[in-house]
């Protein structure tokens, strides 16, 4: 009988001593995809992230990425949070217009004419954008961005006649493109993130429009010959969770993912817009040529990218958010 007792005694004593375990804390994993590939300026950034965030939740709070759309496209990625099998994503626009159209009002072509503008609207607008977010069930955790798009093709475009010779690349999922283009009367060539290095080097399309960093960074610069001289967009991105697994977190650990996602959020953005710069000069040095569309052309193609953002109202934002932006800008 006392051999019984003992035995349950001790056992008590480890049930207790593995309650109070540190290692028998419960650790969250969120499990976020971005099409950026592995190695990259955005996926080194997105690293520190991490490792400061388990730092800082005492190893409590782990963040799993998948960069290199090993999750495939950004809408596979949308999809796969809606079914629980990820948590996030790091957005283009094109993702982020998928969770919450609203965002879109800040990648409407030719919104924005300095960075310090978008900052200014992108600012003012950010408890809007978060609530929206929220109310579709998503917490976002920071911005980030491409940079200034261009267009860069095989053949040398200088009006909107020989642009319309062109096999653009528009991303599949790309709403805003898709009008632009159409409404100058050009049917582009639609096709998901993976398909583009294939298809220029099948033939299927000449033209595309990417940051320089990230022109380079997907391999596509050493495709084209020519790029336009002014950009026609600011890529804006941000980084995205669903809302349920977000709400599992002590509200310490809330409080410290949100603030260290910002941090860094704000690091890569100064960090894209300095190496953009760079990768711009590395383009130009390694023999990609400028190309200027001829005044007349491109402010028609400034008249038509207004009325884009105006044909989106009331599907996608409203027409007093899009005032604010327009009136902030």
């Amino acid at each position: 009988m006392k051999t019984k007792w003992k035995i349950l005694l001790l056992t008590g004593v480890l049930g207790m001593g593995l309650l109070a375990s540190p290692t028998a804390s419960a650790v969250t994993e969120i499990k976020i995809a971005t099409v950026a590939p592995r190695g990259s300026m955005w996926m080194r950034i997105f690293n520190k992230m991490k490792a400061k965030i388990l730092k800082e939740t005492g190893g409590e709070v782990k963040i799993r990425y998948y960069p290199g759309q090993v999750q495939g496209d950004e809408r596979d990625v949308v999809r796969k949070m809606r079914s629980g099998q990820l948590d996030g994503g790091a957005f283009t626009a094109i993702g982020l217009a998928q969770l919450n159209p609203q965002s879109l009002i800040l990648q409407m072509p030719m919104m924005f004419k300095t960075y310090a503008s978008l900052d200014k609207v992108r600012t003012a607008l950010e408890p809007t954008f978060e609530e929206s977010f929220r109310k579709k069930g998503f917490e976002l955790l920071g911005w980030g961005e491409i940079g200034w798009i261009y267009l860069f093709g095989k053949n040398k475009v200088t009006s909107l006649a020989d642009l319309k010779k062109q096999k653009i690349w528009v991303w599949d999922a790309d709403p805003i493109s898709k009008k632009m283009y159409r409404e100058v009367g050009i049917k582009p060539r639609l096709l998901g993130l993976p398909q583009v290095l294939p298809a220029l080097n099948t033939g299927i399309v000449n033209t595309i429009s990417n940051s320089p960093l990230g022109c380079m960074a997907l391999q596509w610069h050493s495709k084209v010959k020519f790029m336009a001289e002014r950009p026609i967009a600011v890529g804006v991105g941000a980084t995205v969770i669903n809302k349920a697994i977000f709400d599992k977190l002590s509200p310490e650990h809330q409080a410290i993912l949100k603030k260290v996602s910002a941090k860094y959020h704000r690091a890569m953005i100064k960090r894209i817009r300095k190496d953009n710069d760079k990768a711009l000069a590395a383009l130009k040095s390694g023999g990609i040529e400028t190309v200027k569309m001829s005044d007349k052309d491109f402010a028609t193609l400034k008249s038509v990218s207004s009325k884009v953002a105006k044909s989106f109202v009331p599907r996608y934002y409203s027409q007093a958010l899009l005032q604010k932006a327009l009136s902030l800008r």
